[in-house]
């Protein structure tokens, strides 16, 4: 089984193994628009094994873990921070901004701050 990993930026706490709700669209003036399909989150990796390759068990060759720490230097305001994945390779979709993804049915699998 597949798996798609993402960092997720949020002003709620979350506990590891909860679900994230669907996000929303926002327009420049910040004002909430309509409900999107999944959790907007910006996009790790794909590969299974991508907690390994974070703990060192495995060693990273395809750039996970650059985008990892790419992700984590976003410009985002959040004071919690996330890593989020959900067990299939078909149910995100990208979302408007550069890396970004929208994840169905995204679990928390990590709380980094």
């Amino acid at each position: 089984m597949s798996a798609i990993w993402g960092i997720r930026f949020d002003d709620r706490e979350f506990e590891t193994g909860e679900e994230i709700g669907d996000s929303h669209s926002y327009d420049i003036q910040g004002h909430e628009g309509e409900e999107l399909s999944g959790t907007c989150a910006i996009y790790v990796s794909d590969e299974k094994d991508f907690l390994d390759y974070l703990d060192g068990t495995l060693e990273a060759e395809c750039g996970e873990l650059d985008n990892y720490n790419k992700a984590l230097s976003a410009n985002y305001s959040y004071p919690h921070i996330y890593l989020v994945k959900i067990d299939s390779s078909w149910g995100y979709e990208w979302g408007e901004d550069e890396g970004e993804i929208i994840m169905t049915g995204a679990e928390v699998v990590r709380r980094i701050r």
